[in-house]
C-alpha cells in the first residue's frame, strides 16, 4: 500500500514544492486548493467548504493517509479597527480550523499509519507588524492548536509545526503589493535585515516538512522548527 499525503494550499509556491517533494519521495500527492493545479489533479476545493473532508473521501482512497500538511493561508491585511467578523471567520477557519477538523475527520487513518501532521505556520504568531493583526492572531491560534493536539493525539498521530519567516513565494508577492512602492528595495532591506544575508525558497520549508513528516523525526511532537535565516533571533535595535 502507497502512502499517501494531504497538502492544502497545494498550488502555491511553498504548497507545490511540498507537494513535488512529497511525489518524490514516492507518496500519493492529495493536493487541496481554490486554485486548480497539476497537484490538485486540475480540481477546485474550497476550504470553507463544511463537506471538504466527505470529498475528499469520496474521491481518494484514504486507507494509505499518513500524513497531513496543512500549507493554505488567508493573509488578511489591515488595520485592527478596520477588520470584520468575515474577515476573522475566514482567517481562523482557513489558517487552523480546518487543519482541526481534517485531522478528526482522518484520525483512524493516521493512528493506523503511524502518521504526522505538520502545519506551515508563519513568524507573525509571535513577532509581527502593524496591519498584520488578523493573521498573526490566527497563526498564533494554530500555534496553540499543534501544542495541545499533540497531547490529544499522541502516540497515535505525531504533530507540529514548521514556522517560516521572508520566504519568496506568493505570500510574500502578496504582502509587498499592499505595502505599494519599490517592491525589490523592500526585498533587499529584507535579505540585509536576515543574518543568513537572503531570503528563504520553498525548498527551505519543504525541506524542514518533510523531515517532520518523516520517520526521522519519531520522537518529535509539538514543536516548532523555524525557518527564518535567524530573522527572529536578531534585536530590532541591532538592525542598521
Amino acid at each position: 500500500m502507497t502512502n499517501s499525503v494531504i497538502v492544502t494550499g497545494a498550488s502555491g509556491g511553498i504548497g507545490s514544492q511540498i507537494c513535488a517533494d512529497f511525489a518524490e519521495s514516492g507518496f500519493t500527492v492529495i493536493g487541496v486548493d481554490r486554485a486548480p493545479s497539476e497537484w490538485t489533479g486540475g480540481q477546485s476545493y474550497e476550504l470553507s467548504d463544511p463537506g471538504l473532508k466527505n470529498v475528499l473521501t469520496e474521491r481518494f482512497d484514504l486507507d494509505g493517509l499518513s500524513c497531513i500538511v496543512h500549507s493554505a493561508a488567508e493573509q488578511i491585511l489591515g488595520h485592527l479597527e478596520h477588520q470584520t467578523w468575515d474577515n476573522w471567520r475566514r482567517a481562523m477557519w482557513t489558517n487552523f480550523l480546518v487543519l482541526d477538523d481534517l485531522v478528526r475527520s482522518f484520525q483512524v487513518f493516521l493512528s493506523t499509519n503511524a502518521g504526522s501532521v505538520v502545519l506551515v505556520g508563519s513568524v507573525h504568531a509571535f513577532a509581527s507588524r502593524s496591519e498584520t493583526a488578523v493573521y498573526g492572531v490566527s497563526k498564533a491560534a494554530a500555534e496553540g492548536w499543534v501544542k495541545s493536539a499533540s497531547i490529544d493525539y499522541a502516540p497515535g498521530i505525531r504533530i507540529n509545526s514548521v514556522m517560516p519567516g521572508a520566504i519568496q513565494s506568493g505570500k510574500l508577492d502578496e504582502f509587498t503589493q499592499s505595502l505599494g512602492g519599490d517592491k525589490q528595495l523592500f526585498l533587499d532591506r529584507l535579505s540585509r535585515r536576515t543574518p543568513m544575508k537572503r531570503l528563504g525558497t520553498p525548498g527551505d520549508v519543504s525541506h524542514a516538512v518533510r523531515f517532520l513528516a518523516s520517520q526521522k523525526s519519531s520522537f518529535i511532537t509539538g514543536q516548532t522548527l523555524i525557518v527564518d535565516g535567524g530573522a527572529t533571533r536578531l534585536l530590532a535595535t541591532e538592525i542598521e
